[in-house]
């Protein structure tokens, strides 16, 4: 008889979690909050706005984490463990119709209201009708008639159906949304779970719901933190594919939910290309259904092994982290200070726990050594927490706060550093009965000089897109001319040989790796050449400064912007025409043609698919990404070229005194100028290395 102590001690975390990380995030986030509603009373005029802007972003913050896999991988039952409420989410929904269903862990709620759900618009209902999706503009593209027409046939039964379920409701719910102050998972289901055409609840929304939201409070997450549960990746039509990845090129944080029954299978190609087009530190495998494993003990380090080496095979880093354990284990674990319910499941859990500690005590194991979390000790050596919940919870804090939260946050401080000493400098210069300006100060140099400093920012960022463009789509191109000769060379063979041509496929796993690298190499260098032309210009502003001001002294070091990173392409990860040969292409091979005329609509196909993926490449990603750094460029000169302006005005006694007019009285002004130093000491001592060592001073203010 399993006693309920024993099935908490198996569930229960490895070690106390450590939430040194994330606090010290989360009291630097507060602190920095506090610090810009002081400057926002401090800082000139003129800059208030912009304060108010950053404490507005500062607040909205939240770390998003998306989790994926195949259909019935148990990614929806795993989020329910996550938020910590069995069964809030539906698990048993047809991924034709499944919705991304968000959850949000301590973040703002939009008008106090705790579940909302949008509505596609109807440019979006009616291109579906249209092409069928981007499935259908493929089919469409590559001339499959009778597949786009079988596609259009469904999805217009689909819409009829949704039509005639919501009657005429149905014209007044598009381009719009619908709120709740509270949620069930039978208000969920309405939403995001499709019903039988005679039910009157379950599912009625679904087909019509783009996008659902769900406000919850969990103090299990200390930083803002929002959980996407997404539609499985093998989903035939895929009718919903761009707004899948159109989240994940968002995401902070991607947990890529796998079956230990069929871990890295054929059907998994989609993950695989998915995990190609996010960077290392942004990925987490948790391998799921252990409790379905005949001897766990025995065949998770195997499943394990295999996983790392076929990583390794396709150029992905073979020591990502990798979970195992059990999503209805993991329900059982947010559940054990109550009832536990003994079935086959937790006698599964019992016989792993034996098998696991008599094998350990024969190796005669340390039984105070801890597996690193997600490493292949952890796998072989792990004692308790053998649902994995609380095993991916530590490893999801430690990325929010290391590599998604430390970076934000610290340069949001840069920029708030930027502005109060902005203002310090304007207000000490405002404030002196004798006035710092250069008495020689030639203001048509000085505005020349602002003006060359952004004509030379504006051209700097029209070159970098050019060098960007150029050499991303040279690669890029040149993998789809390797893949191009190489797969029509395989053909031809493989017409030859007078094999079914259905056996036929061409290796674009090797294509979409390469396109990858392709992007990789952006993505390293663009922020980097784009940090340089901050610098530069960071330089001039310096030197315009010292044109304005006589003493040198009055000077500052300028915090510069620091480049974003570029987002990850859709492109590289949704499914391509040519990814369909075991599909659209069999049927196509059963048509009379000769063998010429095979090989040349694959061309075609091909030809195709590069012309979307460069021209993408160039039109959407490079050119966004462009765009925002002229963004952040405008942002910073504007500020700084205020100030200098403002500067420059002072000189003259009438000036000077319409700015003490606006400023305040003399009191009022050295106390702001006496906030102000507070403020700049104050960031400039805030924001360390996160880790376990901050946690003391931060609180007590140290």
């Amino acid at each position: 008889m399993l006693k309920k102590t024993e099935v908490v001690e198996w569930l229960k975390p490895q070690s106390s979690a450590d939430l040194s990380n994330p606090e010290a995030i989360r009291i630097c986030q507060n602190r920095l909050i506090d610090t810009l509603t002081r400057l926002e009373k401090l800082v000139a005029p003129e800059a208030v706005e912009r304060v108010v802007k950053l404490k507005n972003e500062l607040t909205d913050f939240s770390v998003r984490i998306s989790l994926i896999g195949q259909v019935k991988a148990g990614k929806t039952a795993l989020t329910n463990a996550m938020i910590g409420v069995p069964n809030l989410l539906p698990s048993d929904v047809n991924p034709w119709t499944s919705v991304i269903t968000s959850v949000h862990m301590n973040t703002a709620q939009p008008m106090g209201k705790n579940a909302v759900f949008s509505f596609f618009t109807t440019e979006e209902w009616d291109k579906m009708v249209d092409v069928g999706g981007h499935l259908g503009e493929m089919a469409e593209r590559a001339n499959y008639k009778e597949e786009l027409d079988e596609l259009r046939a469904q999805v217009s039964a689909m819409q009829d159906r949704t039509k005639k379920r919501l009657g005429r409701n149905f014209n007044m719910l598009l381009d719009r949304y619908h709120s709740f102050l509270g949620y069930s998972p039978e208000l969920i289901k309405k939403y995001v779970c499709l019903g039988e055409e005679d039910q009157n609840d379950e599912g009625r929304y679904a087909d019509i719901t783009k996008s659902a939201q769900i406000y919850i409070k969990n103090d299990d997450y200390v930083l803002p933190t929002v959980l996407c549960d997404t539609p499985g990746v093998n989903d035939p039509f895929l009718l919903r594919e761009a707004v899948t990845l159109e989240n994940l090129s968002s995401t902070d944080i991607c947990v890529v939910v796998l079956s230990a029954h069929q871990a890295f299978t054929s059907v998994d190609v989609g993950l695989l290309r998915i995990l190609m087009a996010l960077k290392h530190e942004q990925l987490v495998l948790f391998v799921n259904r252990v409790d379905e494993l005949q001897d766990p003990d025995t065949q998770i380090p195997e499943i394990d092994s295999y996983i790392r080496k076929l990583l390794e095979e396709q150029n992905l880093p073979k020591d990502l982290p990798i979970v195992f354990g059990s999503a209805a284990w993991a329900e059982a674990a947010t559940a054990a200070d109550g009832d536990v319910a003994v079935d086959d499941s937790t006698h599964a859990l019992a016989h792993f726990a034996t098998a696991r500690e008599m094998r350990l005590a024969d190796e005669k194991a340390d039984l105070t050594v801890v597996p690193a979390a997600g490493s292949s000790d952890s796998a072989a050596n792990k004692r308790n927490d053998l649902s994995g919940l609380y095993e991916l919870q530590s490893i999801l804090q430690e990325k929010s706060a290391v590599n998604v939260s430390h970076p934000y946050l610290n340069k949001m401080r840069g920029q708030a550093l930027d502005l109060s000493r902005q203002s310090l400098l304007y207000l000490e210069e405002a404030s002196t009965s004798k006035s710092s300006l250069r008495t020689d100060l030639d203001f048509g140099k000085f505005f020349d000089n602002l003006d060359t400093t952004l004509k030379e920012a504006d051209d700097a960022c029209t070159d970098i897109a050019k060098e960007l463009s150029e050499k991303v789509l040279f690669m890029m191109s040149g993998a789809f001319r390797e893949f191009l000769l190489k797969e029509k060379i395989s053909l031809k063979n493989h017409i030859a040989s007078k094999r079914p041509m259905s056996d036929w496929q061409p290796d674009t796993e090797k294509l979409r790796r390469e396109l990858n690298l392709a992007h990789d190499e952006f993505v390293a260098l663009a922020p980097s050449r784009v940090n340089d032309i901050f610098a530069h210009t960071s330089s001039q502003i310096e030197y315009i400064y010292g044109m304005v001001l006589e003493q040198k002294t009055k000077l500052f070091s300028i915090h510069p912007p620091q480049s974003q990173s570029p987002k990850t392409p859709t492109s590289l990860m949704r499914t391509m025409a040519i990814d369909m040969s075991s599909g659209w292409f069999s049927s196509w091979f059963k048509s009379k043609f000769d063998q010429a005329s095979y090989i040349k609509k694959f061309e075609n196909i091909t030809k195709a698919e590069m012309q979307t993926t460069l021209s993408e490449m160039q039109d959407v990603y490079v050119t966004a990404f462009v765009k925002q750094v002229r963004g952040q460029l405008h942002e910073f000169l504007s500020e700084h070229i205020r100030t200098l302006q403002n500067l420059s005005l002072l000189g003259g006694e009438n000036q000077r005194a319409e700015v003490l007019r606006k400023l305040g009285v003399d009191t009022e002004i050295r106390q702001r100028l006496a906030g102000l130093e507070s403020v700049v000491t104050d960031l400039e001592k805030l924001f360390q290395r996160p880790g376990s060592s901050n946690v003391k001073q931060l609180k007590t203010g140290t």
